[in-house]
């Protein structure tokens, strides 16, 4: 080595803006080692972050660190074990290595490893002349292949992996937010992976021609200055539709809002970007329109991808390069790199580079309905007796359960977007039975006991067609700001969308599958499994519900959060089978509940279902989620929230999102009917339509469970009593 170098120059981070290159000791590889001369090591933001910031998330600058990561080299010496390389090879060098045998790891996902090494992180980089290495890490560059785009296959790396995250394929339409390295090289894997088309925005018009001539099918130039409002229609009229998939690598807070506006409902949005730790989230606006919102750090298993696309022609990756420098000017280098000087994209460095009426078959001559006028102004007033479409059946409404939702338009006019504009019939959690059919209705007939599905999509648009119908536009979903709700003597409906009960099932069970419902699409969107340990946020209605489902399919750890003040509820938690119950006080620390959470799991949780909306709640529950864990958003809560998105994007925790159910009342309408799950428990109030104030007044103020209405005398439609 001797004969090559004398020394091992490195750039060198000793704190903020404290920048050097200096002589560190030349390294000897370990048996599964390789000993590299390096030839171009790129400069990446996280690099820049150590100087400007002095780290980034949870990476801090602890002691002096030699940067850089994104690098290939020659190989000059192996270690005894080593039969992959020999000397002379060149190769890309993989800066991930995991400690191969945690939990992660065995599942292939060494990105997360909490004990492994990363090059300038947890590790020193290789911006230096000499450096060691993992052998199985190096990947041998065949001769087409320069040592500048092996040092590339990092960011293409990226790339691969959080164009898998977001599951793009053939087809979809992509949006890539930010022009730089990371945002132009996933736009090329985008299109390599058969998305149809990808548009690319940001602030620099010089980043947009780069993406053109890249393959941007389409581009857009925004300032800060812009409505959000308007550079949504942009992306749209541009596109032709709203992007199935939007990449967000920036990191920025407005460009995150950006993504999830933009995006098609039941569409993914993908976090990469690291940005500031706590950003404000529409977080309301995604669950509503059941936004996945996953999370992609580095990469895992994508290096093979990634040089295989350069090898083979797919992506000319070389334009990405615009200026060169000798690692005796590094210092300029970073400075280019920091403030985009010249147009800079890449720089490699040269030689490193969520009563009453009877039970007549007679209709009554009013149709009485709890209808909301106002925030606290609701009132039971006469509506007309509806009669049915050809593919519907008039309904007598038995029992009504209040809803969260229903609770929101009464005291806050609406939630989301999903505003009072109207007088509105409240409720949908609901049951009753046949009394007029439409000329088409052949599986229903008078007299048939029904349990209501209140969401109904309106069967022609691409949501609907794709199954999606619990997010479609234009459906039919009651009590939304176009649909009265159905706490109303008389309530017409698509007859689809209405179950027979079975004799032995109640019209309050029947009224409890919505409820459950959701909780059955919750634990399927969370993917909850057996031996799986769960977190389960709010002690209410949904929590309760999604406690009884989590435990139904085979989780085997439950732990239930509530404020203190809720102790009735978090003690009928325990009544259901939680492996734990947590009171929350006024003053506890988020860090102090988390490990409470952890203590009586034995260590953090595999799925999360949030039910509450609250801040807290959300922000608790990425803290709480192991890596690689799934974090369910239920309740429904503010517009925005600011969550700890660095720690969720470095972790790989996957957030998604529940808007009502989706082809669930099937399953729900079963497991009750069979004895599988008991839902009778979680009435606690019972009141006459007459006193529907004084059930709302219970239902907003915590003091129960679920609050039923009864438009008909309790019992009068049930052939067995209902007793809890």
């Amino acid at each position: 080595m001797a004969q090559r170098k004398i020394k091992n120059m490195a750039g060198v981070v000793h704190g903020v803006e404290d920048f050097r290159v200096e002589e560190i000791p030349i390294p000897r590889p370990l048996d599964h080692e390789v000993l590299i001369e390096m030839d171009c090591v790129g400069i990446c933001g996280s690099d820049v972050h150590y100087i400007s910031h002095g780290g980034f998330g949870d990476y801090k600058l602890k002691d002096k660190l030699v940067l850089g990561h994104e690098s290939s080299g020659v190989v000059i010496e192996v270690g005894k074990r080593v039969s992959n390389l020999k000397v002379g090879d060149r190769v890309a060098i993989e800066p991930a290595i995991g400690c191969r045998i945690c939990r992660h790891c065995k599942a292939g996902r060494y990105n997360l490893c909490p004990e492994g090494v990363y090059c300038a992180t947890t590790g020193h980089g290789n911006l230096c002349n000499y450096y060691t290495h993992a052998a199985d890490c190096c990947f041998k560059l065949p001769p087409n292949v320069t040592m500048e785009e092996g040092a590339l296959l990092e960011p293409l790396a990226v790339a691969v992996h959080c164009c898998r995250r977001g599951g793009v394929g053939i087809g979809n339409t992509v949006l890539v937010l930010g022009a730089g390295p990371i945002g132009l090289v996933t736009m090329l894997v985008a299109k390599a992976m058969g998305a149809a088309k990808v548009c690319v925005i940001d602030l620099l018009e010089c980043k947009l021609e780069m993406a053109k001539s890249l393959g941007a099918d389409v581009t857009l130039a925004v300032s800060g200055h812009d409505a959000q409002e308007d550079i949504v229609k942009r992306i749209h009229l541009l596109l032709g539709t709203a992007p199935d998939i939007s990449i967000e690598c920036t990191g920025a807070e407005a460009c995150v809002q950006l993504a999830i506006a933009a995006t098609v409902p039941g569409g993914v949005v993908t976090l990469v970007g690291i940005g500031a730790i706590q950003q404000r989230v529409p977080i309301t606006t995604a669950l509503v329109r059941e936004i996945d919102i996953r999370t992609a750090f580095r990469y895992a298993n994508c290096y093979p991808a990634a040089l295989a696309m350069v090898a083979n022609g797919t992506i000319d990756a070389l334009k990405l390069i615009t200026h060169h420098y000798d690692l005796a000017d590094s210092e300029q280098a970073f400075k280019t790199a920091r403030y985009g000087l010249d147009g800079a994209i890449k720089f490699p460095n040269g030689s490193v580079t969520v009563q009453v009426l009877s039970k007549s078959m007679a209709p009554p001559q009013q149709n009485m309905a709890a209808v909301c006028y106002g925030r606290d102004d609701l009132r039971l007033v006469s509506i007309p007796i509806p009669e049915p479409a050809f593919n519907e059946v008039v309904l007598e409404v038995d029992s009504c359960g209040i809803c969260g939702t229903d609770v929101h338009f009464l005291k806050e006019g609406g939630f989301g977007d999903q505003k009072l504009i109207r007088p509105l019939v409240l409720g949908h959690e609901s049951a009753g039975v046949v009394r007029k059919v439409g000329s088409s209705v052949t599986h229903l007939k008078v007299g048939d006991r029904v349990a209501i599905e209140p969401a109904a999509g309106c069967r022609t648009c691409d949501l609907c067609k794709v199954g999606k119908y619990n997010i479609c536009l234009t459906g039919k979903h009651c009590p939304t700001k176009n649909h009265d709700g159905n706490c109303s003597n008389y309530f017409a409906h698509y007859a689809d969308c209405c179950f027979k009960l079975p004799d032995h099932v109640t019209m309050e069970e029947g009224a409890l599958l919505e409820p459950l419902a959701v909780g059955v699409y919750a634990g399927r969107r969370a993917d909850i499994r057996l031996g799986n340990s769960v977190i389960i946020f709010g002690a209410g209605p949904i929590g309760l519900i999604s406690l009884i489902v989590a435990k139904a399919m085979g989780a085997t750890r439950t732990v239930v959060l509530d404020l203190a003040k809720a102790s009735k509820r978090l003690d009928v938690a325990k009544k259901l089978g939680a492996t734990a119950v947590i009171p929350i006080g006024a003053s506890d620390k988020e860090e102090e509940i988390v490990k409470k959470i952890h203590e009586v799991l034995g260590g953090p949780a595999d799925r999360v279902l949030e039910c509450t909306g609250s801040q807290p709640g959300m922000r608790i529950s990425i803290k709480a989620t192991r890596n690689a864990g799934t974090v369910c958003l239920v309740g429904l809560g503010n517009e925005e929230v600011q969550l700890p998105m660095v720690d969720a994007i470095s972790r790989e925790i996957q957030i998604i999102t529940v808007m009502r159910y989706n082809h669930d009342y099937p399953a729900a309408l079963e497991i009750v009917a069979s004895g599988f799950v008991d839902v009778k428990p979680l009435v606690s109030h019972h009141f006459a339509l007459k006193d529907v104030n004084e059930a709302f007044r219970v239902a907003a103020s915590g003091e129960g469970l679920k609050v039923m209405v009864h438009l008909t005398p309790r019992d009068t439609n049930n052939p067995t009593k209902f007793v809890n």
